[in-house]
């Protein structure tokens, strides 16, 4: 592997090595990577010249730390070359289906967690909270380094109370933590601002000069955000607040309910629809051309997650939560705690990303012809 690594990428593995253990040896280091000794001493001596570490007899010493200090959550030293595993660290992620949106997510937390040396497992609550604790418990007593969840609903307390006691490290992932039990500090965050990418959507229909924007979402732990987020950007842009807005129900006959709701919103004289899920966006615009409505000549259409949108009948401009820098930021900030790095004290820190817009052709301007 090492033979073949970027120098680059050598280096970032050597930093991440002694974030976690504050020493490191460039003989064994060598050796688990595959590279010459003098390759790996050509390293330190460049990461020393950046004062990025601190040469000494043998290896190198983290300048972040003292090597010898206690760290609670310093994982052991990576295994010996021809042992089950050589990874520096190991992080469970929960999620709640790898199915639809965290597929990208997943993606981003094992190529970070992999470019810092570790591995990660996988458990999958399939959105049952019973299963959700389950698979919690199975990795804060598998002896795991740190751990990443997304609840299977947003104001999960039991789940936060559960890994409020947790002794590793943990980050919640694509969910806040305002619902986390009182006094729990020791909680992490890295999530998409939907209530932004909400706004995100309404803003680019208002500068295509509709001023009533119609809703019409499946109920999600991500709807409340959105909801909020449209809600605000109406107010802010003096938009109609009297466009219809509308929770389907997808136990039920939401053809039958989509139609309804399209009615109501020509009725209305709304113009736009901001519609999600991505699944019910594709379906939604199958049943409003099948009502002989065009889109976009009658309805404008924004869909949001941009899973499928692209696929859509009409090809659907989409808002795009950052999912996979969700993933990467979420293993970095796990893997910064349980490193020597946490010696320092940092704050605890609850990090937000904006959504994206992609424009396709679901959406024009409304003094078109």
């Amino acid at each position: 592997m090492g033979a073949t690594m970027h120098p680059s990428q050598r280096q970032e593995r050597i930093l991440a090595e002694l974030r976690v253990h504050g020493s490191l040896s460039a003989t064994d280091f060598a050796a688990r990577e595959g590279v010459s000794a003098m390759t790996v001493r050509r390293d330190l001596g460049e990461l020393a010249d950046r004062g990025a570490l601190r040469r000494v007899h043998g290896g190198a010493v983290s300048v972040e730390t003292y090597p010898t200090a206690g760290v609670p959550h310093r994982p052991a030293p990576r295994s010996a070359p021809g042992e089950p595993t050589t990874a520096l660290f190991t992080l469970g992620l929960v999620v709640p289906d790898p199915g639809y949106y965290f597929p990208k997510v997943v993606a981003g937390v094992a190529e970070r967690t992999e470019a810092l040396g570790g591995r990660v497992v996988l458990g999958v609550s399939q959105y049952d909270r019973a299963l959700e604790r389950q698979q919690i418990k199975r990795f804060m007593s598998s002896g795991i380094d740190g751990l990443l969840v997304t609840t299977t609903v947003a104001d999960a307390l039991p789940t936060l109370e559960l890994l409020s006691e947790a002794t590793m490290p943990v980050v919640i992932v694509e969910r806040a933590v305002t619902e986390a039990p009182t006094g729990a500090s020791t909680l992490e965050s890295v999530r998409s601002d939907h209530s932004a990418g909400a706004a995100v959507a309404i803003r680019h229909l208002a500068d295509l000069g509709h001023r009533s924007v119609g809703v019409a979402m499946f109920d999600t732990p991500t709807s409340p955000q959105l909801r909020t987020g449209y809600e605000r950007t109406v107010r802010q842009l003096g938009l109609r607040t009297d466009a219809p807005v509308e929770i389907i129900d997808e136990t039920a006959s939401v053809g039958a309910a989509t139609r309804r709701f399209v009615t109501r919103c020509l009725d209305a004289g709304t113009t736009a629809v901001f519609v999600h899920s991505d699944h019910y966006a594709v379906e939604f615009v199958k049943t409003v051309l099948e009502m002989g409505v065009s889109i976009p000549g009658d309805l404008s259409v924004v869909a949001y997650d941009d899973e499928v949108a692209a696929f859509a009948a009409v090809p659907l401009t989409a808002v795009a939560p950052p999912k996979h820098d969700v993933g990467r930021f979420a293993a970095t900030m796990c893997f910064e705690r349980l490193s020597a790095a946490a010696e320092l004290g940092f704050a605890r820190r609850h990090m937000t990303l904006t959504p994206t817009l992609s424009v396709r052709e679901s959406a024009r301007p409304v003094f078109d012809s």
